[in-house]
């Protein structure tokens, strides 16, 4: 695979819907926590618009979605659930995307750096990674509760391109959606939306910016973004 010379450059990837498939294992849960608790399941073809801004959010959505009370109180409780089940479950289900260990060794190969910037929790970031065996691939993973302020705060960005030894001028944010998107724009990155993740598309890929259909499309995109 063709990749540019990447030297001095750092790739932050989003996690999931990015690197990782991991709906079906969030889905079961997700359902897991609501069900224990009395409260309907939610339909898997919901879940993807769902997922981005972590687990609490995500419980939040699907209280809202069945019309229930989202306290702090309720959340915490379901929220606690949650994470028992998914910590030990957290690989069933989940893939790597078709292509992204291919071009992982390419940027690697290249002399880029490759780090993780992601809302789920930290140590949920590193088991899925582990589980997955991509740990090798990043110099740095920094999930939402290892920062002040989670993505779409840029700041997020900013300390996970520190923490993997790279320079914020020359790296790119991929991820596949408008939080990502906007954590990128707040930090002053380049952008690449990945389309077949979760979601939702970005209102703006203006400027620079690219689309990316699959894997495949990677290395011309970032080739293109680092000329």
């Amino acid at each position: 695979m063709d990749m540019p010379d990447l030297t001095g450059w750092t790739l932050v990837f989003d996690l999931d819907g990015t690197l990782i498939d991991s709906a079906p294992d969030l889905h079961a849960a997700l359902n897991y926590c609501l069900t224990r608790a009395g409260y309907g399941e939610v339909a898997f073809e919901l879940i993807s618009g769902m997922i981005g801004q972590g687990a609490k959010a995500m419980i939040r959505k699907a209280l809202a979605h069945q019309n229930a009370e989202a306290g702090p109180g309720v959340v915490e409780g379901l929220w606690s659930d949650f994470l028992k089940y998914y910590r030990n479950n957290i690989c069933v289900f989940s893939r790597v995307y078709d292509g992204a260990e291919i071009v992982l060794d390419a940027i690697r190969e290249a002399g880029g750096i490759c780090a993780v910037c992601t809302n789920k929790t930290q140590s949920l970031s590193e088991a899925a990674i582990g589980g997955l065996n991509l740990s090798d691939y990043f110099k740095a993973i920094v999930g939402a509760d290892a920062v002040p302020e989670k993505k779409p705060d840029g700041d997020h960005i900013l300390r996970t391109i520190d923490a993997a030894g790279g320079d914020a001028k020359r790296a790119i944010m991929i991820g596949d959606s408008q939080t990502d998107e906007k954590a990128a724009r707040n930090a002053g990155l380049p952008f690449i939306f990945v389309s077949f993740g979760y979601g939702p598309q970005p209102d703006d890929l203006s400027g620079p910016a690219g689309i990316c259909r699959a894997y495949s499309d990677l290395p011309d995109l970032i080739s293109a973004l680092c000329a």
